[in-house]
């Protein structure tokens, strides 16, 4: 026995001058030991268990799972090797393979402190940081001073404020709560909680401006308050004041420990405002510093704005992945999928998916009910775009014209600032309802009440969404319009308005959102602004002006590669690009060198920004001859803008909705000729519109004039197509609830809706 305990203790010798090593960090030094011992069966388990971790160290996550598996099966009791096999797991990207040993780890010892903290990371990663918080929390009533516990709880505390703040609220504090905290901070002015706490409250109370002042009193006594930090951006962004947002931002992390969610969310902004250089650095910075789906997501987001889209793509893709398939982090993938893929069945099936993970459409949904002789059709319309934006010049002529006698209209508008398009739009006179700030719950509730027959999304998938407001069903009818460029993927969803010249019928059939069409298209344009057309600019220096104004995202490499085509077909030609990234040296660059590649040399390109002010920009068109279209996302409102300045635009037709939006447009103004239905018409089109002088400057005199006759331009004729509609949705809702309950209406084209 004597002689076997030395034997023993002999063999276990390596093992622990391996765990020395491991823990001085030579973990190739400890695997030359631990290779013996793997092969000894008393040892074999532990062997393997050090193994794993050298293994981890060593950035070999594939290995380390294997060695651990090893362990782990050889002594399936042994909660560090759940452990560890879980810390394989994660290192390989595997959650939830990480998740279910993490749990087993608990399981065998529910007090280890080190797997609570493991898996709170895991669950914050997923984007769940309550689970993550109750995990740190129990980590560090067992273990008070475990400075992982605590590094790990302040991000995930970071992540629930950011949560917090963006989510709508049921239940406003009572002016009597605002009151009594207001008191205390009277009381002690100079303390941080106090300040912070009422600021949440004001927040909550969408009380925003008194909310900011509130969160910045916090920050004057405690600059390293991070939730008062993202509590005042939030503020000040529902307020409209980005450039305050970026500043706040900026200045907090110069005084502050890196904070992933704080960077994450200059990124944003950053993004939004079009500094795609400067945000980009931030974006990496966090998904470097705390890798989740949040920081994918806003990786994903910046990169579509540098014409990286495949890797942005990609990114939120992973994101996506990572956190379960939840579905409130698809709407920037879905998005995105438009600006690249030429497939409608990719983009589709994307939709699709997205639907297939929503919660099911509430049982209590309102149910159709006949309308009583002399009642109006209560139609709403769900958007944060009533100000001047894109939208807003497509929606006006809807809601002045809508016959008020036989329909009764509601926007709910979902933005906490308005500007002068906004009170334009009011005064058509319709009721008016400001939701910015609801919760999905609450707004859903409201719009029952108000007894609204059919409720229309205008945003879908950008923006200042409701589209999870939708999912639930807070109406007998609805549809989707004009704001996200194809279906949304919500089953509550009932229609989709659009036209014959985007949706002939060759578009995959879905389950819910099918197609009412329009007789002409599906846009009515009203421009805010008349400047004056100038004369051909060809005429002035010489060579043809191609241009676009369209956002960067739908500058693909397979858009630049056509119009590359096109300008090495018109000799001399130049081109002018206009968007706000193209301000950042990065995109310039980019596609200087794309161009260069495809025969077009820098000299031959003018690369400007964005021009605030509306009458600039449209005034820039008089230095354009001919518009080109993006592929396979045409524009519509700069398509709109070039034509009403008198430039001619060229369009590509593809397969998706997005493709086919310039086709649409152009046939409602009696100008096929500019849709091509291949790359080589295109060309053609482009060398015929540039050699024909006398067209060009004949559209520039009679646009307006043939634009105002358009359909594009018919405003009545628009809402009165429009109504009809709504009408034969309503009845085929109607006809269908009165055989069966609510279901998705079946897969293809209703009669009598086209």
């Amino acid at each position: 026995m004597v002689t076997g305990h030395k034997a023993l203790r002999k063999a276990l010798a390596p093992l622990a001058e391996a765990q020395r090593l491991l823990a001085a960090g030579q973990h190739a030094q400890a695997v030359a030991l631990l290779r013996p011992a793997a092969d000894h069966l008393l040892l074999r388990a532990e062997a393997h268990y050090l193994l794993a971790i050298a293994s981890i160290m060593a950035s070999d996550p594939s290995a380390a799972v294997a060695q651990a598996g090893v362990a782990v099966a050889a002594t399936p009791g042994d909660a560090r090797y759940h452990f560890t096999l879980g810390r394989a797991h994660k290192a390989a990207g595997d959650l939830d393979g990480a998740e279910s040993a993490y749990r087993h780890a608990l399981v065998l010892n529910p007090a280890y402190a080190e797997a609570m903290v493991s898996l709170g990371i895991v669950m914050k990663t997923r984007g769940d940081a309550d689970a993550a918080m109750a995990l740190y929390d129990q980590a560090l009533a067992l273990v008070p001073n475990f400075a992982a516990a605590h590094a790990n709880r302040a991000a995930a505390l970071a992540l629930r404020t950011e949560r917090a703040a963006e989510a709508g609220q049921d239940d406003a504090p009572s002016d009597e709560v605002i009151a009594a905290q207001a008191h205390a901070v009277a009381l002690e002015p100079r303390n941080a909680a106090l300040q912070r706490n009422l600021g949440v409250l004001l927040m909550r109370a969408r009380r925003r401006r008194e909310a900011a002042t509130a969160f910045n009193a916090a920050l004057t006594e405690n600059p390293a308050d991070v939730e008062s930090c993202l509590n005042l951006g939030f503020c000040l962004r529902a307020l409209g004041q980005n450039t305050l947002v970026r500043e706040l931002f900026e200045k907090w992390l110069s005084l502050n420990a890196p904070n992933a969610v704080v960077m994450r969310s200059l990124a944003a902004v950053l993004t939004r405002d079009g500094h795609i250089d400067a945000a980009r650095p931030w974006a990496e910075q966090a998904a470097a510093l705390d890798l989740d789906a949040d920081a994918l997501m806003q990786l994903g987001s910046t990169l579509m704005q540098s014409r990286r889209l495949e890797e942005a793509l990609a990114h939120c893709r992973r994101a996506v992945e990572m956190a379960g398939a939840r579905p409130e982090l698809y709407g920037t993938l879905l998005l995105g999928m438009n600006y690249l893929h030429e497939d409608p069945a990719l983009i589709f099936d994307a939709h699709a998916e997205f639907g297939r993970l929503l919660p099911p459409v509430r049982a209590s949904r309102p149910i159709w009910k006949a309308l009583a002789p002399g009642e109006r059709l209560k139609v709403g319309y769900v958007s944060g775009d009533f100000v001047r934006h894109s939208v807003s010049f497509f929606i006006g002529a809807l809601l002045e014209h809508h016959d008020t006698s036989r329909f009764e209209i509601t926007c709910y508008h979902n933005l906490g600032w308005s500007d002068a398009t906004t009170e334009r739009l009011k005064s058509h006179g319709h009721r008016w309802v400001e939701c910015e700030g609801l919760s999905d719950a609450h707004l859903r509730r409201r719009i029952e009440d108000d007894g609204i027959h059919i409720l229309i999304d205008l945003a879908g998938h950008t923006s200042h969404s409701r589209v999870h407001m939708f999912a639930q069903g807070a109406a007998p009818v609805q549809i989707t319009y004009l704001g996200y460029p194809t279906v949304n993927g919500v089953p509550a969803n009932d229609f989709r308005i659009t036209d014959a010249t985007i949706d002939p019928g060759d578009i995959p059939p879905c389950a819910s959102e099918q197609p009412l069409h329009l007789p002409h298209t599906m846009f009515c344009y009203r421009p805010d602004e008349a400047p004056p057309i100038g004369p051909p600019p060809e005429a002035g220096c010489g060579h043809i002006t191609f241009g676009s104004f369209n956002n960067i995202a739908k500058v693909t490499d397979r858009t630049l590669a056509l119009w590359s085509q096109a300008m090495n077909a018109v000799p001399g030609s130049r081109l002018l690009l206009k968007s706000p990234a193209m301000a950042q040296a990065s995109n310039r660059n980019n596609i200087e060198r794309f161009m260069a590649e495809h025969g077009v040399a820098a000299e031959r390109l003018s690369l400007q920004p964005w021009i605030a002010s509306k009458s600039s920009h449209l005034d820039l068109y008089n230095q354009v001859d001919i518009a080109l279209d993006p592929y396979p996302y045409n524009g519509a409102t700069t398509t709109c803008e070039a034509l009403w300045m008198g430039v001619p635009v060229l369009s590509l037709r593809g397969r998706t909705h997005t493709s086919r939006m310039g086709a649409s447009l152009l046939h409602a103004i009696g100008r096929p000729e500019w849709v091509a239905d291949s790359d080589a018409e295109f060309v053609a089109i482009a060398c015929q519109l540039a050699a024909d002088r006398d067209a060009r400057a004949r559209w520039r005199t009679e646009a307006r004039s043939v634009l105002q006759a358009s359909a594009l331009f018919d405003e009545t004729g628009h809402t009165t197509a429009f109504e009809v509609l709504l009408q034969a949705a309503w009845a085929t809702i109607g006809a269908r609830s009165a055989a069966a309950p609510w279901t998705p209406l079946a897969a293809g084209r209703p009669n009598g809706l086209n």
